[in-house]
């Protein structure tokens, strides 16, 4: 029997990160993964900013900008060499500058635009650094993920399928280990994560509950090798059966029909046929294609929505989709698993070395829960909207021609789906939507030239002590094991809307103090320009380290 600190079951994006995030905090782990080669299986094409600025926080964003820049020369060469107007619009789409916010995707296919976004809106000027890193493919991210973990120590075994779980010497409730039974082996730990899927053996094990919608439509992506698609058209297109996206990469297709479902849905899982899928296109598409062939294999999915009804049982812990499933629009389900991840992998690692302060596990759940139900209704809203009946069609219209069109409402729509607009109750109970408390950190510029996310690559807290007499250094003495202490006592306030320091002398008006947590999350913060006399600002910031990062 193999025995380590923690087991994460599933080695997709969510279960990877996990397991790096754990393993950078000196926790032994374990991933056990069915598959043995990484999925190919052609999913979301890229990662939304606050994904992005996940991976920038650990020194992964140059690899993630090395992908994004062969998708571009890719797109490049392709709208060249066979005059591609889809491709070229790829190109535009991926290819930005690293001062503008990356405008991607789409709400229920009505596509964001950027001549409709403000760049100047702060919301969106202060998380531009990772422009150049959102272009990531999933496929490809896996196997970025997957080098980050082997390089930490983690241990990644593939080709082991899970097939249960028991107790090891007590009650799962509050027993001192798990056993994971798999195909080769026995493997126990103290902790157990599944990420294995939307149908996680381990989920249904433990008899939680999955409470949710039923499916409204079945979906198809796929590259598929057409006899002639010259009948079908580039984008979104609606049809009475359902609707369908076709490019901008040459013979990529997504189809979904409404109402009908497959013939055979308890054999779901099985490899989609060649057949069913042309079957599919022709439903939908009304155009009589022939499918000769498919690059890779063809996803099969459905707008079934669920989420788990508590995300711990014990030692057990859900994460990605073995949490909560929807339809896979916008990618919301792989950036909703990698917050999870980056939330959990702080705190269980915490928990695992015995200074975790109280109930700090417990906020795994009852911050994310709350996103995740977000997620579901915000893809729900597009399922709503996709329909292809005459009706639908008019409200899409007025949605697209009418609503999105009011000044800030592309903002809006482009800042929830990128995923910054996150915020959590983190101050004693305060939930300060309108301050810098309880959200991401975004882009915090230094006077060095740097970034704070250029310190946070071992996984600390970080205090940016921004008062010009180092005020709070005192309070993080002890613990610089735990959290990196900086100071920037000539910031320039320009430098949290996304601008690096202005050259020369700056303002007498200095940007706020912080201390944000492993996953980017600031947990206090000094009023903007203010240094107080009192110390009140002081008191705030113990009683942060201390309900977040431990006693010294």
């Amino acid at each position: 029997m193999q025995r380590t600190d923690v087991i994460v079951v599933g080695a997709g994006p969510t279960g990877l990160l996990l397991a790096g995030e754990l393993a950078l905090q000196g926790v032994r782990v374990t991933v056990l993964e069915r598959l043995r080669e990484p999925d190919p299986t052609i999913k979301s094409g890229s990662v939304n900013v606050a994904s992005a600025e996940i991976l920038d926080r650990r020194g992964l964003l140059p690899a993630a900008e090395e992908v994004h820049r062969r998708r571009v020369a890719a797109a490049g060469a392709l709208a060249t060499g066979r005059a591609n107007a889809t491709a070229t619009g790829l190109l535009k789409g991926i290819k930005q500058t690293s001062r503008r916010f990356p405008v991607m995707g789409h709400f229920a296919g009505i596509m964001f635009r950027n001549d409709l976004v403000d760049q100047e809106d702060p919301a969106l000027a202060a998380h531009t650094a990772v422009a150049n890193g959102v272009a990531v493919p999933q496929y490809e991210l896996e196997l970025l993920l997957a080098e980050h973990c082997t390089r930490l120590g983690a241990e990644i075994r593939r080709g082991v399928a899970v097939h249960g779980i028991r107790e090891t010497g007590a009650d799962l409730t509050d027993g001192a280990g798990v056993t994971v039974e798999t195909g080769a082996g026995a493997f126990t730990a103290g902790w157990v994560v599944a990420a294995d899927g939307g149908r996680s053996v381990i989920r249904k094990q433990l008899g939680i509950d999955f409470p949710g919608t039923d499916p409204a439509m079945v979906g198809y992506q796929a590259i598929a090798d057409f006899d002639d698609p010259s009948g079908l058209h580039r984008g979104w297109t609606w049809t009475p059966r359902g609707v369908y996206a076709y490019g901008p990469v040459p013979g990529r297709i997504l189809v979904a029909r409404f109402g009908r479902q497959p013939e055979n849905p308890e054999n779901r899982d099985a490899p989609v046929t060649r057949e069913e899928l042309q079957e599919m296109v022709r439903d939908v598409t009304g155009v009589h294609v022939t499918i000769e062939g498919v690059q890779g294999r063809v996803t099969r999915w459905s707008d079934n929505a669920r989420q788990a009804a508590a995300y711990r049982a014990g030692r057990v812990l859900l994460a990605g989709d073995a949490a909560h499933v929807h339809s896979p629009f916008s990618a919301q389900g792989l950036n909703l698993g990698l917050g999870d991840a980056v939330n959990l992998g702080w705190k269980l690692a915490a928990t695992v070395q015995g200074w975790a302060p109280e109930g700090l596990l417990d906020t795994y759940e009852s911050e994310r829960h709350p996103i995740a139900a977000w997620v579901l209704d915000w893809t729900r809203a597009q399922v709503a909207l996709l329909r292809g009946d005459e009706r639908t069609a008019r409200l899409r219209k007025v949605v697209g021609d009418e609503l999105f069109t009011v000044p800030g409402a592309m903002n809006r729509m482009v800042a929830l789906s990128s995923g910054i607009q996150q915020h959590y109750a983190v101050a004693d109970g305060a939930d300060d939507a309108e301050g810098p408390v309880g959200s991401l950190v975004g882009d915090a510029w230094l006077t060095s030239g740097g970034r704070l996310a250029d310190h946070a690559h071992d996984g600390r807290f970080l205090l940016l002590d921004r008062s010009h007499d180092g005020r709070f250094a005192e309070a993080v003495r002890q613990l610089g094991h735990r959290i990196a202490y900086l100071t920037d006592p000539d910031g320039d306030p320009d430098a949290d809307a996304g601008r690096a320091p202005a050259p020369g002398p700056t303002s007498d008006t200095s940007p706020p103090s912080l201390l944000v947590r492993p996953d980017g999350v600031v947990i206090w913060s000094t009023a903007h320009g203010e240094e107080p006399a009192d110390d009140t600002a002081r008191k705030r910031l113990d009683s942060a380290i201390s309900r977040w990062a431990g006693a010294r």
